[in-house]
Parts: structure tokens; sequence; C-alpha cells
């Protein structure tokens, strides 16, 4: 039997099963003709012939839709149980149905850590480098665009997660605070005080009007206050206090004040003694009293020691 087009089959079943009143038919014309059609149904269904503009042939493969008005479409179906496979993908078989952008979960994607596959985002890791401003809402860090950054160079700025209630924020021994207002500097915070106070040392009624790092005033005697720090506020004993009063009982005017002295003598880590001394050598109970402390905070190292030169 022979492969043929629609078109032939056509005009052999016309040719050769004629109208059978003349008794003309064969079983062999009914056969041979059957045949045909058996062995060529594949070729004709993939010529295309069926569908002229869109043809079901080659490497076709098509579901027609069919207009329901209304930009309303009914669709066939293609369906693939077994899977679709791409021979030029490294002869892959892919099983699961696309989900659409929507669906796809970025966590679930794989390789998310081979290689740099998003050069345009800064990595985790440092492999991609700010060379520019970064953009933090309506601030910005500006980086050197050294990959290892304070942890080598000491350079710019980092945060320290400490616990839920403090953060540290560091600053690189090679970065100074430079402020545009008026370019004034600040290499080290060791220049800020570390505490103050003012109070009313009345006799029976201290008031505490101002104060930071300081935890308790005692007043011990008449004249005599001993001043706490807060835990761990310096380091040492070798610190500078500066204190002044005006050695009276009541504030007055501003001008009002007695000539005095107000002596710090015995220092400790965590607290000193602040003595007011009128110029009749009479301790006093003032009524404004203020201290001013510098020194190494806890934990910050020293600065080296100047030189000395003696006469």
């Amino acid at each position: 039997m022979a492969i043929k087009s629609q078109s032939q089959i056509t005009n052999d079943i016309q040719t050769d099963l004629a109208d059978n009143n003349a008794g003309l038919i064969s079983a062999a014309d009914v056969r041979n003709n059957m045949q045909n059609i058996v062995d060529s149904i594949n070729q004709i269904v993939g010529s295309g012939d069926f569908d002229a503009t869109n043809p079901f042939s080659g490497s076709n493969v098509r579901a027609k839709r069919q207009s329901l008005g209304g930009g309303q479409f009914q669709y066939g179906l293609f369906v693939a149980e077994s899977g679709i496979n791409f021979p030029n993908a490294g002869d892959t078989t892919q099983y699961v149905a696309y989900p659409g952008p929507s669906g796809i979960s970025h966590n679930s994607l794989s390789n998310l850590s081979v290689g740099n596959p998003h050069t345009q985002y800064l990595h985790t890791n440092g492999l991609n480098v700010a060379t520019g401003n970064l953009p933090l809402g309506t601030s910005w860090i500006n980086s050197s665009g050294n990959a290892a950054g304070v942890s080598t160079n000491n350079r710019g700025v980092k945060f320290t997660y400490v616990n839920n209630d403090k953060e540290i924020m560091n600053v690189g021994n090679k970065t100074t605070l430079n402020f545009d207002v008026d370019n004034s500097t600040m290499f080290s915070a060791k220049s800020t005080a570390q505490a103050w106070l003012r109070f009313e040392g009345t006799s029976g009624n201290i008031v505490v009007n101002s104060s930071y790092n300081i935890s308790g005033v005692h007043h011990i005697a008449q004249g005599h206050y001993k001043i706490f720090f807060s835990p761990n506020t310096f380091s040492n004993a070798s610190y500078v206090a500066i204190g002044q009063s005006n050695a009276i009982g009541a504030s007055g005017s501003a001008e009002d004040f007695d000539v005095n002295t107000v002596g710090i003598v015995d220092r400790n880590r965590n607290y000193l003694t602040f003595l007011v001394k009128s110029d009749d050598n009479e301790y006093v109970n003032a009524k404004i009293n203020d201290l001013v402390v510098f020194g190494n905070a806890s934990g910050v190292t020293p600065s080296s020691s100047p030189s000395i030169v003696n006469l």
C-alpha cells in the first residue's frame, strides 16, 4: 500500500468505490482504500492541510481556541502527563507547571549562594562594594570602597548589636567627625564631661537641679557633701573635677555670693567629696553648687603621658 495525500485518497474512493448498482466494487477495492487511509493518516494530520493558516506540522503542536464573543475564548488543552522534555537544555524534563511570576518563592530558587548572580545588589559577604553614597531614607553613608571595611582599615562606621535595648555605633580609628557648620572636628569623645551636677545644698533640703552620671548626693556635715557617680562611670580616680559655689544660704540676686573655696579632696573611682568653705574659714551649706568632672570613662584607653621638663 502507499502513503497518499488527502486529495488522492478522496479521489481513489470516488473512483474505486462507485455506486454498487453495477456490481463493480470488489473486496480489494475496499481493503486497499482502507489500508491507504491507515498508512497515510499520520502524514495527513502532520501535513497541516486541515489548517492552512497555522498548520499542525513540523515542530508545531497546538491546541486551538474558540472565540466565545466579547473577547472571551475557550481554550483547548495540551495535557502533558509525562512531562515536557527540552533536548536543547541538557535533555532535561519538566514535570512541574510554571506557577507564574507571583507564584515563585525567591528562597526556593537554587544556586542563590553560588557566584555573584546579583551584581546590582550589595552582597552580604562584602563581595560587592559600594563605590558611592549608600542611600538610607533621607540620610547617607559614604563608602571609601574598601570591601573589608572597618575590620582591617578602621575607616567609617559600623553598628554592634548588644541586646534588644542596646546597640553601639563604632567609629573607626581612622575616621574623624567633621561638622560642616563650623569646620570643627572630633576625633575622640574624651573631651566630653563624664559627669556633672548642679544642686542646692541647704541643710536638710538637698535638691538636685540637673545631673548626669550622678547616682547620689549625701550631706555629711556643714558644707561637706559626698557625691557618688553612676556605676562604672570612671576607670579610676584620676579624673579632673571642677566645682564652684555661691557660698550663701539663698540664691538671692544674680550678683549675690560670698568669696569661697570649693575643695574636692577625697577622690575615689565611685565618689568624691565636695566641700564649701567661706573666706572666714567656715564651712557653708550653699544654695547654688556646680560640679563638672572630666576623665577616662570605664573601658576607655588612656592617652599617652605628655613629656615632662623639670627646672
